[in-house]
C-alpha cells in the first residue's frame, strides 16, 4: 500500500542515497587522482603531479560542500511541501 497511497514521499529517501553515493565518489575520486599522480610522477613529472595532488586534495572537499548543498536545496523543497500540507490539513 505504501506505493499506492502517496501520503509520503520516497525522494527525500532517494536523495540522501544519492548523497552518499555522490560522496563515496568523490572520496575515492580524489583519492585515485591522488594515487595516479603517486604513481606516475617519474612519466608526468614532479610539477605536474604535485599540482593533480593539491587539486584533488582542494578539489574534493569543494565538491562534497556542492554535493551536500544541492542535496539539501532538494530536501528543503520537499520539506516545505510538507509544511504546506501541515497547513491545508489544519484549515
Amino acid at each position: 500500500m505504501f506505493l499506492f497511497g502517496f501520503r509520503k514521499f520516497i525522494a527525500p529517501i532517494v536523495i540522501k542515497i544519492l548523497y552518499y553515493l555522490g560522496l563515496v565518489a568523490i572520496v575515492f575520486g580524489g583519492l585515485g587522482v591522488i594515487i595516479y599522480a603517486m604513481t606516475e610522477m617519474s612519466g608526468l613529472g614532479a610539477r605536474l603531479s604535485m599540482q593533480m595532488i593539491i587539486g584533488a586534495l582542494i578539489g574534493a572537499p569543494i565538491l562534497i560542500l556542492i554535493l551536500r548543498f544541492m542535496t539539501e536545496m532538494w530536501l528543503v523543497l520537499f520539506e516545505m511541501n510538507d509544511r504546506l500540507a501541515q497547513i491545508r490539513d489544519k484549515r
